[in-house]
């Protein structure tokens, strides 16, 4: 099937939903996700997906190291450029940096590589792809645990994020956002931080089954946009993030039900209800490779299509009788990222997002660790029939 249409009139960027950061600068609502490095076929095809994508009228590219394909979007954003199809100054692009990178030394010299992988002399928004180093290799397994993950230490995180201060003073960067943080790292960031250095911007997983509305709403107060991925509960992400438990929003009846009444497709209704959230104050990311795909997405920033009604049967409304659709079913466990202790204290499904696994400083982990081997040696010598992994 052909996937690129050329004949496919645009959708008018002026059109498209703006998010006011901040700084006052405005970030287009909807980001043309660019995650294909777990499928050879479509990184192949990457390039011309996202000229197709400018060209339809999306404005807002969603980057990152770890997607492995930087250099290939560059030259997509280098030929729009090239052609007409668009200026830098129109376009508002996002990369992310990565685990393996998250040395103060290396922030730098990983945003100049992603600078000269794009073809640009500046990102409008650089994040910190996930809150620690520990890392897994692209297209790895689920099962692929490095031994010398830790979690969340906030101290080293402030030494990473004093140097993605410095690229903002250098103007490499116009702003400065988190990935994948949790209401307490953000706080904590926030505590450390001015005006100048705060983060504007956290993308995290949000869809129609996984909500995250408490985190949502800190987020809009503090002046943080927030943004999410997998905006169509991910159908085809890979298989280390798939499991027995998780559930397909696009199925729930819900969804299908809205799709009947109104016509629009389910991705259509997972993205309308993205679009209408907290009166259109959240982003969100989506991935296609067809040129009506890639136009149906974008559309869905551009107007109110669900009547209160379907979208509060999506969202809830406040009350026992119409609680929403909302199951908190996390896609992304994260499993990968786990540090040594972390298979003793509970389901992988929480383990990631837990906030009371946070140490201020690498010495009160250290601490902890100390306590923790001790305890652990105590307790596999008396427990009965001792099952960890329950």
């Amino acid at each position: 099937m052909k996937m690129i249409n050329i004949n496919l009139s645009p959708v008018n960027p002026d059109t498209i939903c703006q998010l006011k950061l901040v700084d006052g600068s405005l970030m287009p609502q909807a980001a043309m996700g660019t995650f294909h490095s777990d499928n050879p076929d479509l990184m192949k095809g990457m390039k011309d997906i996202v000229v197709e994508a400018i060209r339809l009228g999306y404005r807002h590219i969603d980057c990152a190291t770890a997607y492995q394909n930087e250099e290939i979007v560059g030259q997509a954003i280098a030929k729009s450029i090239k052609s007409g199809l668009v200026k830098r100054e129109d376009l508002f692009i996002l990369s992310k940096l990565w685990n393996k990178n998250m040395k103060p030394d290396e922030v730098i010299p990983a945003l100049k590589k992603t600078l000269t992988d794009l073809k640009v002399d500046y990102l409008d928004m650089y994040v910190v792809h996930w809150p620690w180093s520990n890392f897994h290799e692209p297209g790895s397994s689920g099962d692929a645990l490095n031994d010398h993950a830790v979690p969340y230490i906030h101290h080293d995180f402030m030494e990473v994020w004093d140097k993605m201060t410095e690229l903002k003073r250098l103007g490499l960067v116009k702003n400065i956002g988190t990935s994948n943080q949790t209401r307490k790292t953000i706080d904590l960031l926030l505590r450390d931080t001015d005006d100048f250095n705060r983060p504007t911007y956290n993308q995290m997983e949000l869809h129609p089954l996984f909500q995250q509305k408490e985190f949502v709403q800190f987020l809009i107060k503090n002046k943080i946009a927030p943004s999410g991925y997998m905006s169509l509960g991910s159908p085809r992400r890979p298989g280390r993030d798939r499991f027995p438990e998780h559930q397909s929003d696009m199925h729930h009846h819900i969804i299908q039900s809205i799709s009947a009444q109104t016509g629009l497709t389910p991705p259509q209704v997972c993205l309308a209800w993205a679009h209408q959230r907290e009166n259109n104050q959240v982003g969100y990311v989506s991935m296609a490779e067809r040129s009506n795909w890639i136009k149906s997405n974008l559309l869905c920033a551009t107007q109110n299509v669900l009547s209160k009604e379907q979208f509060q049967l999506i969202d809830g409304n406040n009350t026992g009788e119409n609680p929403g659709i909302d199951t908190n079913n996390r896609l992304i466990w994260g499993q990968v990222f786990l540090w040594p202790e972390a298979k003793y204290l509970g389901h992988p499904r929480y383990l990631l997002w837990d906030d009371h696994q946070i140490f201020e400083t690498k010495s009160d982990y250290d601490e902890f660790r100390k306590a923790f081997k001790d305890f652990y040696k105590v307790w596999k010598s008396t427990a009965y029939n001792l099952d960890f992994t329950s």
